[in-house]
């Protein structure tokens, strides 16, 4: 585990969710505009990310290993699903926070984070698989993620329950389908397409981590300390859901270690910014949200190194 890679992207993380608290604090923007911001992220740039993400070289030797870890990605998300509406039971996460502390669970940064330690740690291979890793990340964060989100609102709101041909035929899972669609047909982009591509791509990371500091301006510091929530959902996300991934990896034979080793790292991630942007979006409890993205960002620091001895 190179250490000096996960502290640089640690440090940028802090500094960028410091931006989004500082301009909420000094009155430079009010933590209302977080809401717009959401929207541009969740409609323009995080569907730019995913399209550019999959504007690669087509390499038909690498489908069986692209194959392998797209297969544990549609298992293993679903089973933290299942097992976090249980562990929030169990934790006795209350009614109004149990759907954002589930998808805080379920889901990680495997963007901001995940791609740059894979890519360090194994290299274009890595990061390639990382990258198709998230084909079902991206579609069940914004589908059952969302849906998870929506189960803290009231039932009779306008708007709620959000529907799954909503969640499902969403703008992100279009630009999913629109990505993979490039990659396949190996369909060239002219300049004046992909440069915008790679701009509104390039935007997405700061701006989320921005929003996940506007909705933390809005409590204290000391709050995080007292929820107890937080606390529980970190430790799911760092430690125990990491621990199922590898017993669960471990019982297919003859895995590849990049895969096996690539998967793990990347389950083994802090909870999602993106948490924070669905609340934003749907009404959800961002503030349980963008501690929870805290602090497991923060104890990432010891609870990841620890993970890579399983390798």
């Amino acid at each position: 585990m190179d250490l000096a890679v996960l502290f640089s992207n640690l440090v940028g993380l802090f500094l960028l969710i410091g931006v989004g608290f500082f301009v909420v604090r000094s009155g430079l923007l009010p933590a209302e505009a977080s809401k717009p911001m959401s929207t541009l992220l969740m409609k323009v740039t995080v569907p730019a990310t995913i399209i550019h993400s999959m504007i690669r070289p087509f390499d038909p030797g690498f489908l069986r290993l692209g194959g392998c870890i797209f297969l544990i990605g549609a298992v293993i998300y679903p089973l933290f699903a299942g097992l976090s509406l249980a562990l929030a039971r169990l934790f006795q996460v209350p009614e109004g926070r149990r759907g954002m502390w589930c998808c805080c669970t379920t889901f990680c940064n495997n963007g901001f984070m995940g791609f740059p330690v894979a890519l360090a740690l194994f290299g274009e291979e890595g990061l390639t698989l990382t990258v198709i890793l998230g084909i079902p990340f991206n579609l069940l964060l914004y589908s059952v993620g969302a849906r998870m989100v929506c189960m803290d609102l009231p039932q009779s709101r306008s708007g709620h329950p959000l529907s799954w041909g909503r969640a499902v035929f969403s703008v992100i899972n279009l630009s999913m389908a629109i990505g993979l669609l490039l990659y396949f047909t190996q369909l060239p982009l002219p300049q004046a397409l992909s440069a915008p591509l790679g701009y509104l791509s390039d935007a997405t990371t700061p701006l989320s981590m921005i929003i996940t500091g506007m909705n933390l301006s809005q409590g204290k510091a000391a709050d995080i300390l007292r929820d107890r929530d937080v606390f529980t959902a970190s430790g799911t996300r760092l430690l125990l859901f990491p621990l199922a991934a590898w017993a669960l990896i471990r019982l297919i034979p003859g895995v590849d270690p990049l895969i096996a080793g690539a998967a793990l790292i990347n389950l083994a991630m802090p909870a999602p910014a993106a948490a924070a942007l669905l609340g934003e979006q749907y009404g959800g409890c961002t503030q349980l949200a963008a501690r929870t993205v805290f602090l497991s960002s923060l104890l990432c620091i010891v609870t990841i190194p620890l993970v890579s001895l399983l390798l």
